[in-house]
């Protein structure tokens, strides 16, 4: 069997390191694709500034769904990096981590070959193999001329979309339209000119840890509409769920025709949280407008807010089943009253940014503001204005950091591959984000050739279906399972190539 997995980034290396561990991986070749400076790393934790830390203590951090100590473990052998005990370790020690795996699976196995080329299109064969399932052509272009190569299974693993423009800004200088990496993003930016950072998520807290450390003309302006940091994290609790579980759900399904309607999924949660002492209502509406106010909430509630966090972490692994079992309606509902809150807590931020936010902003070097309504450019300088204010206020430089796009309607034709399969009618849109993929197996369910069970996407691009997969963990999860399933794939080829040969 012939494999392709397409981006070597978080998912990419988990999938193959997945794939390794089988005792059938020798029967199988595995073409791995990425641009070098990708290949292993991924975006989110390429080198960079090591003032951009992970939102998750080292001992959380594994790639190794059976060891979640498995990365402070690396991190404690390795002579490279030294940041002695700290909690929150740079992004960029993660991503050497991955590396550190990718070699060692390229030394170990002769059945990986590496193309470092970032992958143009795809194409599916309309011809149907002895398993009834169509092989995929992937094409790179190699030395100014179009490779492609055919595939039995094909794993999509090519991280997160590029970043939203909500402002239609793209192309004109002085935007910075993604923050990553951020020792590039501010190359031109000089000592005296002014910078607005528009967007407040873990993203800006990253950038603003970056421009006040290496930036002299404040205050630092940060905006977005409803400028509210993330929570900050608090002390980790094992969670045993008693109430939200297959079980259940099973049985509101049952007895509603195949659906879960919302107010039996709040029941749920409500329950849910009686029996794991959490104040929900307490939890949910705990914030105020004050930036500076809700982190020092934060952080004097540790334990509390930490108990609350661990409980929306553990959800989030159980969701799949829940939300696919929602109608249209009640997930739009469920999203407009709880969306934000899910957001918020599942993905805190290190207490040390969180102090270092507090003081900046209490000194004044950091100006928070909300409201956010529009930005322009107009005679060399970026224009932003606010809601109900009648003045806007000028920058030189505006970095974006709203975070990646989530709808494949929002992407342009400078990101081809993806609107390419879109066109191919390989792909389509799912009306959450992303893509039509199965629940749990995530194969792509195509307009034009059905479900295809050797094509399956991980990561993001599945965040429609799979609720949030936001997380390092969430993703080797997706990994262990859609590796599995090849496995069941290559015994089921074997036998049915055996039936063709008595056959003959």
């Amino acid at each position: 069997m012939k494999v392709a997995i397409i981006g070597m980034g978080t998912a990419g290396v988990s999938t193959l390191n997945q794939l390794s561990k089988h005792k059938k991986f020798k029967n199988i070749t595995v073409d791995i694709f990425d641009n070098a400076e990708d290949m292993g790393m991924g975006k989110p934790f390429q080198n960079d500034s090591d003032r951009l830390l992970i939102n998750l203590p080292a001992n959380q951090m594994s790639l190794d769904p059976q060891n979640e100590k498995d990365f402070k473990k690396w991190y404690k052998k390795n002579d490279e990096f030294d940041y002695g005990k700290a909690k929150y370790l740079p992004r960029l020690v993660f991503g050497h981590y991955m590396k550190s795996i990718l070699n060692k699976l390229l030394q170990k196995h002769d059945n990986i070959f590496v193309h470092k080329h970032k992958v143009d299109s795809c194409y599916v064969e309309e011809i149907k193999d002895e398993r009834g399932q169509y092989k995929i052509d992937v094409c790179y272009i190699e030395d100014d001329e179009a490779v492609c190569q055919k595939y039995d299974y094909v794993f999509l693993t090519i991280g997160m979309l590029p970043y939203k423009d909500p402002y239609q800004l793209s192309g004109l200088s002085g935007y910075i339209e993604s923050p990553y990496p951020t020792t590039r993003a501010l190359r031109n930016v000089k000592q005296n000119d002014d910078i607005a950072i528009i967007g407040t998520g873990l993203s800006s807290v990253d950038v603003i840890r970056y421009v006040m450390e290496n930036h002299e003309r404040l205050p630092l302006v940060v905006t977005s509409r409803n400028a509210q940091f993330p929570s900050v994290r608090g002390i980790r609790h094992e969670i045993d769920l008693k109430y939200i579980n297959d079980k259940a759900i099973e049985k509101f399904k049952k007895s509603h025709k195949g659906v879960v309607p919302l107010k039996n999924v709040e029941k749920l949660f409500k329950k849910e949280c009686e029996y794991q002492n959490i104040n929900l209502q307490k939890m949910l509406y705990r914030f105020k407008k004050d930036n500076v106010y809700n982190m020092k909430y934060d952080l004097r509630h540790e334990d509390e807010v930490g108990h609350f966090q661990s409980f929306i972490e553990e959800v989030k692994h159980h969701m799949i089943p829940l939300w696919n079992a929602m109608t249209i309606d009640d997930k739009k509902a469920f999203l407009d009253k709880y969306g934000h809150h899910f957001k918020r807590n599942a993905n805190p931020m290190p207490q040390s940014s969180a102090k270092q936010l507090i003081d900046w902003i209490e000194n004044g070097d950091i100006i928070v503001k909300e409201g956010l309504e529009n930005v322009r450019k107009y005679y060399g300088k970026f224009r932003i204005k606010y809601k109900n204010v009648e003045n806007e206020n000028s920058y030189h430089y505006v970095i974006n950091a709203t975070g990646p796009k989530k709808h494949l309607s929002e992407l342009t034709e400078d990101e081809h591959f993806i609107k390419g399969l879109e066109n191919k009618q390989i792909i389509a849109a799912h009306p959450f984000g992303g893509i039509l993929v199965l629940p749990y197996t995530n194969e792509v369910i195509s307009p034009k050739f059905g479900t295809m069970p050797n094509l399956k996407v991980i990561g993001q691009l599945t965040t429609g279906v799979n609720f949030d997969v936001n997380g390092v963990s969430l993703l080797v999860d997706q990994s262990v399972r859609a590796v599995k399933d090849l496995y069941i794939e290559l015994e089921e080829r074997k036998k049915a190539k055996k039936v063709q040969s008595k056959k003959k």
